[in-house]
């Protein structure tokens, strides 16, 4: 399944803030490596690659049940998509092409544990307009129900994983980069973006998620700098090989 990139248009970002994301984010702007196995998200929308993706990434992530692989799998498909995108939204009013047609996966061929890495056919800029919150809302619609929904539930279906826990790997990471940023200091534009853009997704409409409720709805309200919060579902992580329940697990 392994496809051939080359460098990803990636006009409208400074060399700084290519820098710091690909850095912090495990995004590249760079053409994959020759020993590098790049997937298209789009791929594993068909249920025979996506099982057998599965099952090949399964003993590097220290499984061998499907569904265990399938919530961890998405963990990382969530980090990927999720942090570099509402990076670039939030602290730089810029944001990516997060259509699922545009995704792709770097396999690294590590010996260590499956961390992939995350590139666009296009990452170039979209620079936020005069009215940021019909511009917001695009943003999350296209990571939401142009992504992150679309293969949320096609691996629900495929690997038979809960929607929800699905849905809650994909909200610890929304909680974590905004409780980071919030802890930094940045410019007060900036912060009050933070807190707002934080928030809007527990007020965002089910439109922008492709369904008929907002699915985080059921966790938390933000409500700033608080404790890390235990989880209302487990990901499945203690039944990896030496795995253990997380620190925010509701089994510990």
């Amino acid at each position: 399944m392994s496809i051939l990139l080359s460098t990803p248009k990636s006009n409208g970002w400074t060399a700084e803030e290519k820098n710091h994301i690909s850095s912090n984010y495990r995004f590249s702007f760079q053409a994959p490596y020759e020993n590098e196995v790049v997937v298209s998200a789009e791929q594993l929308l068909n249920a025979e690659h996506l099982l057998q993706f599965l099952d090949q990434t399964g003993p590097r992530i220290g499984s061998n049940k499907r569904p265990v692989t399938a919530s961890l799998f998405f963990k990382r498909y969530a980090y990927c998509s999720l942090t570099s995108c509402l990076y670039g939204m939030t602290i730089l009013d810029k944001s990516f092409d997060m259509n699922i047609k545009n995704v792709y996966l770097i396999d690294h061929n590590s010996d260590s544990m499956w961390l992939p890495s995350f590139t666009l056919k296009d990452a170039s800029a979209r620079i936020a307009d005069e009215n940021r919150a019909d511009w917001r809302s695009s943003v999350i619609e296209s990571l939401f129900k142009e992504n992150m929904s679309v293969m949320l539930n096609h691996i629900a279906s495929t690997a038979r994983i809960s929607k929800a826990t699905l849905w809650e790997n994909a909200w610890i990471y929304i909680r974590w980069v905004y409780e980071t940023w919030l802890t930094e200091d940045h410019p007060a534009e900036v912060k009050q973006r933070i807190q707002e853009d934080y928030a809007f997704f527990m007020e965002a409409p089910a439109f922008h998620f492709g369904l008929t409720k907002n699915p985080f709805h059921r966790f938390t309200v933000p409500i700033g700098c608080g404790p890390t919060k235990t989880r209302k579902t487990c990901c499945l992580y203690y039944k990896t090989d030496n795995g253990t329940c997380c620190s925010t697990c509701p089994k510990r």
